[in-house]
């Protein structure tokens, strides 16, 4: 892949044309291709696609991780110019968000897609960088991303697990991702520094309250981050650091503690308590049920 001054440097790519025509990723990539999820950052696909081409100008910036190894792709970003290249596993490719590009591939690719905002991406460049905007700069096709690679297998183990996916998982892996995005394919790079604390006893106190009031509807992580008082980035791993886990699984063990209260209780039918509790319906009430308690609801409610 060309670097940024390349394509910067290859033509009007922005043009008012291609912004009217960009679309969604989500809408460029067809369903038939495999499982997906949009969050309040953007999206995650997992997609398996039989040899073909695709033309892509979307509204976000995307980045596609191969999952598995495959030969003599073909690629252009921003221009004409055409280069074949083998993409083993942990490839990726950077699209920013408005340049066009197109793919052809001779054998099925399996790959990640996950895609930012650019809204998203200029908020978390404040965060880290105190700037209100930075420009991607795209690596060569063929440059491996293990770091990227591990963040797209945990992505494409939600989509594909039994479960639906948690929404809150990931918009916390899509945040991590953007900001590993900024500190690498910028000019603004610099070394990741885990925070070495957890939330203050403050903010750990509001997040508590506020997850303990919240936890049976859709909560994102920029609103969580926000009632800590810290960024989102560092509000996922200092948020661990204080429970002792996640973000999405202290929201589940929230909305299964309240489930088997009112299973226990026997008062209200399984499928009404998976709603109340939070869960799509009770297949994933009792999906999550077994994996994180042993039982099932119907276990639970008659003491099996």
């Amino acid at each position: 892949m060309e670097n940024a001054g390349e394509v910067r440097q290859s033509g009007d790519f922005r043009s008012a044309d291609h912004d009217r025509a960009a679309r969604h990723v989500l809408d460029i990539i067809p369903e038939s291709a495999g499982p997906r999820r949009a969050t309040a950052r953007g999206s995650a696909i997992y997609s398996v696609r039989s040899p073909g081409s695709q033309k892509f100008l979307a509204k976000e910036h995307s980045v596609g991780i191969m999952l598995a190894p495959a030969r003599k792709l073909r690629a252009s970003l921003g221009s004409d110019r055409v280069r074949e290249y083998d993409a083993p596993a942990g490839c990726v490719a950077v699209n920013p968000a408005g340049v066009d590009s197109t793919f052809t591939w001779s054998v099925t690719r399996e790959n990640a897609v996950i895609s930012i905002s650019t809204e998203a991406l200029s908020e978390l460049a404040a965060h880290e960088f105190d700037l209100a905007n930075v420009e991607l700069e795209p690596p060569a096709f063929g440059t491996v991303d293990l770091w990227a690679l591990s963040i797209a297998q945990r992505i494409t183990a939600e989509l594909t697990g039994a479960a639906p996916a948690n929404e809150l998982y990931l918009d916390s892996l899509i945040t991590v991702f953007g900001v590993h995005l900024l500190r690498t394919y910028t000019s603004h790079k610099k070394e990741f520094a885990q925070p070495k604390r957890g939330l203050s006893a403050d903010g750990a106190r509001r997040v508590r309250e506020y997850l303990n009031s919240n936890f049976t509807r859709k909560v994102l992580v920029t609103e969580l981050a926000s009632v800590a008082g810290v960024s989102p980035n560092h509000f996922i791993v200092r948020f661990a650091r204080t429970f002792g886990m996640p973000p999405h699984r202290y929201l589940i063990n929230l909305r299964l503690d309240f489930a088997e209260r009112l299973l226990v209780d026997g008062r209200i039918a399984i499928a009404e308590v998976a709603y109340l509790a939070g869960f799509s319906d009770q297949g994933h009430l009792a999906t999550a049920m077994k994996k994180y308690k042993g039982k099932t609801p119907s276990e639970l409610r008659f003491g099996r």
